[in-house]
């Protein structure tokens, strides 16, 4: 089956009151990344990252549409600039996808990642990258989506603290780095 019509907004900083604490349940509930809230905020600010939520009804039209899920393109990872650093290597990175466990059957998450692939060839990038835990299961799915891995993996690439509450065993914190020609 065909995953249903997504619909994407903005969330533009400084973040509002609603899209904070949207994203601070969207985090908690995933287990990660909480903290960097206000980094994301500063980032979107001076446009390094772009971030949107995900709907399943066009918020425009439907005022109390409800986010199902939410993603990033970061145009410059400062922490890892082989990910992202957009003007220097025309890479860009999807970052921080995130769906309720709810809408995980419906295919949002390969929807988003199509989305960002989209939106990233818009804007001119050459690569579109991916940090993500090294699972059988993620590195299937990244694979089948035309990624492979472009760097060496780090064994202690997320921290226990960072996987807590993520419902992925701390044995499996390996860091795996993918890419995907955009041209």
């Amino acid at each position: 089956p065909s995953p249903p019509p997504l619909y994407y907004r903005s969330i533009p900083a400084p973040f509002s009151g609603y899209d904070l604490e949207t994203l601070r349940a969207m985090r908690t509930s995933c287990g990660m990344y909480a903290d960097r809230i206000p980094r994301w905020s500063q980032e979107v600010a001076q446009d390094q990252r772009r971030m949107y939520f995900i709907y399943l009804s066009d918020p425009v039209y439907t005022p109390n549409a409800v986010p199902i899920g939410m993603v990033s393109l970061l145009l410059y990872n400062l922490d890892d600039p082989t990910l992202a650093s957009y003007a220097n290597t025309g890479r860009v990175e999807v970052s921080s996808l995130f769906v309720y466990q709810a809408y995980r059957h419906l295919g949002v998450g390969v929807s988003a990642m199509m989305e960002m692939e989209r939106r990233a060839s818009e804007i001119g990038a050459l690569f579109i990258t991916l940090n993500t835990m090294a699972t059988p299961k993620n590195l299937n799915v990244y694979s089948q989506l035309g990624y492979r891995e472009f760097k060496p993996r780090l064994a202690s690439g997320y921290s226990a603290q960072d996987i807590m509450g993520s419902g992925v065993p701390t044995t499996e914190s390996a860091a795996c780095f993918m890419e995907k020609p955009l041209r």
